[in-house]
């Protein structure tokens, strides 16, 4: 039997946090529960968790901040976005830093439970491979295609392979391609990233350690090196790794054995070694922070994966490929890449490479509500300053959900007003101060929900003369969430209605 799948659900939201939880349980998830963005990166190690569902505006670290800071520690980690605040800007900030989807409020269990879905069904780790099947890496460059050559040739030896390249150009990927392309291909494939396990825990998931080593240390654990027994062993980023562990690290590619912390006896392994690293390691060496011996150790056969823009011929091609991808994925038609939408593309520096150009692919296929992509709709996605030079396209515009009206509709007339009661025509920005319950507000149309949500609430709260309680029982919305709405809005500079009832205050 399949174990549970475990997602953790981040709010400083109580009842909100909690409710998600008990949703996510329904639906068989094994959940954990964070009341900050700190508390989440205290819980959450390498494999861990299989999604982590997390607030957006919270005190202390919000949900950007626990984004960026869960993708460095665990790159294939998904990460949900949840607010009741949208905006085009926070989904594009999300998206860079490599959230997988954003759910704005209200929504309901069974969406939650189908986008957490979804998420896990993307990470390319959960997909499994038949035994020996290689992964395809697509490509026209003649410098990437060498590249891959070489990979092949070499997966048959015992050798080990450094892979330097920039983040996202698949360095895990190609590692994969040579594992399952040699004689190891039937044997665990086994990666850790040296960056993101604290330094004091790192030498023990290496390594493993016997029941008493340390405080906690109930029972015996192998390590990463005997966890790959057999097969590929790869370490990301290790360029990262400690000065202090370099040295146990040497001493195991040269003797083949592994030492646990509390062990009285070195463990043979067998394994092929792969390391990973953004980092040029021969400037490293020179400026003492990675040794010179290790760093030998590991370059018996170097590999370059070109960033890609040095690999203009495969940007066409891999934004076929995302399109009709997520197009299956999302029960939609492939869409048709427009002349300007191929244009833009190259216009685009990709310093994310192939994984800011999949989330940017992904994003247009589920936003976009025509046949075609267009350069309009990558130029919205990466806003004014991500394409340079991009020309004008006047029969091509965003699409209308992607675009924001070019002014604000005009008001309605006034209705007629029934004798006895009073009508006010105003400002959807400007709510009503000392205006008395029942008067009739006429609006223009085409507002924003959270632009009205937020001049009932306090237009309401002014009638009431900043009483918090009233103002849930009349709106029939939680005090708790008139208080958390309150404070967002006096964050975003509107004036809030002093409360002279006691304790009735946010």
């Amino acid at each position: 039997m399949a174990n549970p799948l475990r997602v953790l659900v981040v709010d400083d939201d109580p009842g909100m946090r909690e409710g998600m939880a008990l949703s996510l349980k329904r639906a068989g998830f094994v959940t954990e529960q964070a009341r900050s963005g700190e508390d989440a990166l205290r819980l959450t190690r390498p494999g861990a968790f299989d999604a982590v569902v997390t607030d957006l505006r919270m005190t202390g670290m919000d949900g950007l901040q626990l984004t960026a800071r869960l993708k460095a520690l665990d790159s294939g980690l998904p990460v949900l976005l949840v607010t009741a605040f949208g905006s085009l800007d926070t989904a594009r900030e999300a998206m860079r830093l490599g959230a997988f989807d954003y759910l704005s409020k209200p929504f309901g269990p069974d969406e939650l439970v189908q986008a957490v879905k979804k998420a896990i069904r993307s990470d390319d780790r959960l997909r499994a491979e038949a035994p020996g099947e290689a992964p395809v890496i697509l490509t026209q460059d003649p410098a990437l295609a060498e590249t891959l050559a070489l990979a092949r040739r070499a997966a048959d030896s015992k050798a080990t392979i450094l892979i330097q390249a920039e983040s996202g150009t698949g360095k895990e990927l190609l590692a994969k391609l040579i594992h399952a392309s040699s004689p190891r291909r039937k044997a665990a494939f086994v990666a850790i990233n040296c960056a993101a396990i604290p330094e004091n825990l790192l030498e023990s998931e290496l390594f493993g350690y016997e029941k008493g080593a340390f405080t906690g240390a109930t029972s015996a654990k192998p390590g990463r090196f005997e966890q790959a027994e057999g097969g590929t062993l790869v370490l990301d980023e290790i360029g990262e790794l400690p000065l202090a562990l370099q040295g146990k690290l040497l001493r195991a590619i040269q003797e083949r054995t592994v030492d646990r912390l509390g062990g009285s006896r070195p463990i043979a392994v067998d394994v092929r070694l792969i390391a990973l690293t953004n980092r040029d390691l021969a400037t490293e060496v020179k400026e003492g922070r990675f040794r010179e011996d290790l760093y030998y150790r590991l370059n018996v056969i170097p590999l370059r994966l070109p960033p890609l823009r040095e690999r203009p011929a495969d940007l066409e091609l891999l934004a076929l490929h995302f399109a009709e991808r997520y197009s299956r994925e999302n029960d939609r038609p492939t869409p048709a890449l427009a002349p300007s939408f191929r244009e833009a593309l190259g216009r685009h520096g990709w310093p994310g490479n192939i994984r800011e150009l999949e989330n940017a692919i992904q994003r247009c296929v589920v936003l976009n509500p025509g046949d075609a992509l267009t350069g309009a709709d990558l130029a919205w996605l990466l806003g004014p300053e991500g394409l340079e030079g991009l020309p004008d396209d006047a029969e091509l515009p965003p699409p209308p959900v992607m675009a924001a009206p070019a002014a604000p509709l005009p008001a309605p007339p006034p209705p007629p007003v029934p004798a006895g009661r009073d009508l006010r025509v105003a400002d959807p920005h400007e709510p009503l101060k000392g205006v008395p319950l029942g008067t009739l507000v006429a609006l223009p149309l085409g507002i924003p929900l959270p632009e009205l949500e937020r001049f009932w609430l306090l237009s309401t709260l002014w009638a009431l003369e900043g009483n918090r309680t009233h103002c849930s029982q009349k709106l029939e919305i939680a005090l708790r969430t008139v208080r958390n709405k309150i404070n967002e809005y006096r964050e975003a500079g509107f004036e809030i209605p002093a409360s002279g009832h006691g304790r009735d205050t946010d």
